[in-house]
């Protein structure tokens, strides 16, 4: 959250002699420099929709309630493999985490040892086993049943996309961008497309290529909420092939408690990621 912040500091200082877009820009750039805040996020993509809660601020940790691939969700003790079930995880930056079970904080690759007695494909849950913890967010098996059209494939993926390195994205990459009341809307750059498409760290994913629209919402010169499509195209590697997805999604995300969010990071998770 630091290092957007002498950017934000910037921004602000040219408030006096900002339109409309500019004051807007300024306003979202606020979100980095937060001492915390938390968010709700529903994506919504081609093969089922989902939603990310959080709590974030300045140590770097984050307390985040998700969905996970199902058979790592069994093995966590949370449902089974039909289950909507979400987990509660606790980051350190964007790619650490730790995952609640019953049996305490467990690493994904922990879980990962664990559910591997239970794979029937390349990733846990088999061929089709959804997105998640710690591998590609697939739902896809390729070609459909009895030789139909491919599954729809969904984009979820374990590293956590915080909101305002999000927000970083959407303000350094825009390649065009308009005000209307207090909506702004805008599209990005194919750069920011694909670093938004696919989260750093997912080294089995690769963006080929993307493209992507934003809006935000600005209130009492506040960000409020923003919303993302995305649609491109990656790569996904697997133990025995690669091949290439489309993806299509779009994440509305509402912004709360900015600077008031108070939440406290359990004693074993916290030794666990060595904070």
């Amino acid at each position: 959250m630091r290092q957007l912040a002498v950017f934000c500091t910037l921004l602000l200082g040219a408030w006096l002699h900002a339109g409309p877009t500019d004051a807007a820009i300024v306003a979202a750039m606020k979100l980095p420099d937060a001492p915390n805040y938390a968010w709700v996020t529903t994506v919504v993509d081609d093969a089922r929709t989902y939603d990310i809660t959080g709590q974030t601020d300045k140590s770097d940790f984050s307390l985040v309630t998700m969905p996970m691939v199902s058979a790592v969700r069994r093995s966590a003790g949370r449902g089974s493999a039909n289950s909507d079930n979400q987990v509660e995880a606790v980051f350190l930056g964007a790619e650490r985490c730790v995952i609640s079970t019953p049996e305490g904080w467990r690493t994904p690759d922990e879980l990962k040892s664990a559910a591997s007695s239970e794979r029937s494909g390349p990733y846990p849950g088999g061929p089709g086993g959804g997105g998640g913890i710690g591998f590609p967010g697939n739902s896809s098996r390729g070609r459909g049943r009895r030789g139909g059209p491919p599954q729809a494939y969904s984009n979820l993926q374990l590293n956590l996309s915080r909101p305002h390195e999000e927000i970083g994205v959407i303000v350094g990459s825009h390649t065009e961008i308009k005000a209307e009341g207090e909506i702004v809307s805008g599209t990005l750059s194919e750069t920011g497309a694909k670093l938004l498409l696919v989260h750093a760290g997912q080294n089995e994913l690769t963006p080929l290529s993307a493209r992507g629209t934003f809006r935000l919402w600005i209130r009492d010169g506040a960000l409020v909420k923003y919303e993302v499509t995305l649609a491109g195209k990656i790569a996904v590697e697997t133990p025995n092939a690669r091949r290439e997805v489309e993806v299509n999604q779009t994440s509305t995300t509402e912004l709360r408690a900015v600077g008031s969010t108070k939440f406290e990071i359990p004693a074993e998770a916290r030794k666990k990621l060595g904070g």
